[in-house]
């Protein structure tokens, strides 16, 4: 049986093929002539005074099934200083200058595909699944002109932010916030530029405590996450802005923050806000600066014990103890790192504080998730595998990360998403299309699987059961 259907016929396989690539070729008809009915509906609804047809040109948008070419109206305006321009009013419509000529949904799929995949795999993979053929560097102009539209409406937040405009709604008595930064490799251009190899983006989140989820498993709770090639003082008003926007600040009684001690992140904490020195962090400098093991067990002891003035006393005799010059160096720098950070050598717990009981299913843990959040958030996607960044791709892709580690994708599209056709002349127009529209003969150009074989009911006359297939889908 199976070498009569080889021989004869076509595989499942194939069947599904086939039939997948006509009913991508319905769903283009059907879209060019949905679009090609509205422009005219818009054509005859317009102010005819305003706007002066000049006539039909040809374009083509980019579907999950497939490219569909269509015409619409190009109308000629004259402006009240006496120039002239040139619009579509369907374009116009669509909203087609966020990302170019892409379906929402199509951008969807590249924005979710790239936060796992580099940009030619995201391509061969959207490729695979679709109705529609992308190339790598047609998926990276997709995603530079959404993080650019993320990057744009993060400085009108830290704007409104500015000027007091900006109150989230959530009240909690207690805000827990870490930052951290990790190197990733610049590509040529900016690495001639600035003349170094590798630059710093900027991570930051913050959350208002832990809520079980499993056996020993815990989540953070309403976690907001930020991150960008930024200097210090724009990453601190964004962060700022980004907190305040799901946060009602003046509700908040105690501030903590967990980080790696650097200089510039000492700079986005306020008088007010406890520090705690990261606890990995804290202990990887021991474990990289001290040369002896014993050592580094008696300071770590030290350090779980709390006892911080006994830590330095320790070092101290240990210091004074070497002969070898980098091992001294790199005692040195280990209590200078301590120094710097005396303050957040204590986990916040034991720095004195008079925490409020937490919310009613949410709890007060140890902090030092940072380094998971380096890993998830940019290590994982943008640090490994010999890959190089530009500035200002690297920062775009930081952003659209940070969104997806927040529970917040949907936002990088979320502008395409608003109704764009008035849902009146939707239905009219299904029904129109509906009752005139006939199956395709033959396969687009959208899309093209190799047809091997003879699918019977799928071409030549309708009729029997096809005839009744096409009628139960409404045609």
């Amino acid at each position: 049986m199976n070498s009569m259907i080889k021989e004869n016929g076509v595989t499942f396989k194939e069947l599904e093929k086939n039939i997948y690539a006509w009913v991508c070729q319905i769903g283009r008809e059907f879209t060019k002539e949905f679009l090609e009915r509205y422009d005219r509906m818009l054509m005859e609804d317009r102010d005819k005074k305003k706007y002066r047809n000049k006539g039909a040109r040809q374009t083509t948008v980019k579907t999950v099934y497939g490219e569909v070419t269509y015409q619409r109206m190009v109308y000629e305006v004259i402006e009240e200083d006496g120039t002239k321009r040139f619009v579509y009013l369907l374009d116009e419509t669509l909203e087609l200058d966020h990302v170019g000529l892409i379906s929402t949904n199509m951008a969807e799929l590249l924005v979710k595909g790239i936060t796992e995949l580099s940009y030619r795999e995201c391509a061969t993979k959207v490729s695979e699944m679709t109705g529609q053929t992308i190339s790598a560097m047609g998926v990276w102009n997709v995603i530079q002109a959404l993080g650019e539209k993320v990057y744009n409406e993060e400085a009108t937040l830290t704007e409104e932010y500015k000027k007091g405009h900006v109150k989230g709604e959530k009240e909690v008595p207690v805000l827990f916030e870490e930052t951290d930064g990790v190197y990733i490799k610049l590509q040529g251009k900016d690495r001639k530029k600035e003349k170094q190899d590798k630059a710093e983006i900027k991570i930051g989140i913050a959350y208002d405590g832990w809520r079980k989820t499993g056996p020993e498993r815990y989540a953070l709770e309403n976690k907001v996450v930020v991150a960008g090639f930024s200097k210090a003082k724009e990453f601190q008003e964004y962060r700022e802005a980004v907190i305040a926007q799901e946060f009602n600040l003046d509700e908040v009684s105690q501030r903590i923050l967990n980080a790696e001690g650097a200089s510039w992140i000492k700079k986005v904490k306020d008088k007010s806000t406890c520090f705690q020195l990261d606890p990995f962090h804290r202990n990887k400098e021991v474990k990289e600066k001290i040369h002896e093991r014993a050592v580094r067990e008696a300071v770590l002891e030290l350090l779980r014990e709390e006892e911080i003035e006994e830590v330095f006393r320790y070092l101290e005799i240990y210091w004074n103890s070497l002969s070898d010059d980098d091992e001294i160096q790199d005692v040195e720098e280990l209590i200078r790192y301590y120094e710097n950070n005396r303050e957040g050598l204590l986990p916040y717990q034991s720095q004195g504080l008079d925490l409020p009981e937490p919310p009613e299913g949410l709890e007060y843990r140890n902090m030092g998730t940072m380094e998971n959040h380096v890993w998830s958030v940019i290590a994982k996607r943008m640090k490994h595998g010999h890959r190089s960044w530009s500035r200002r791709g690297g920062n775009h892709l930081a952003k659209i990360l940070a969104k997806k580690c927040s529970g917040k994708l949907y936002e990088v599209t979320e502008r395409l998403r608003s109704p764009v056709f008035e849902e009146e002349k939707v239905e009219e127009l299904y029904g129109e299309i509906l009752m005139s529209a006939k199956a395709p003969k033959k396969e687009g150009k959208g899309y093209e699987y190799p047809v091997m074989g003879h699918v019977v009911g799928l071409d030549g006359k309708i009729q029997g059961e096809r005839k009744r297939l096409l009628h139960m889908a409404g045609y």
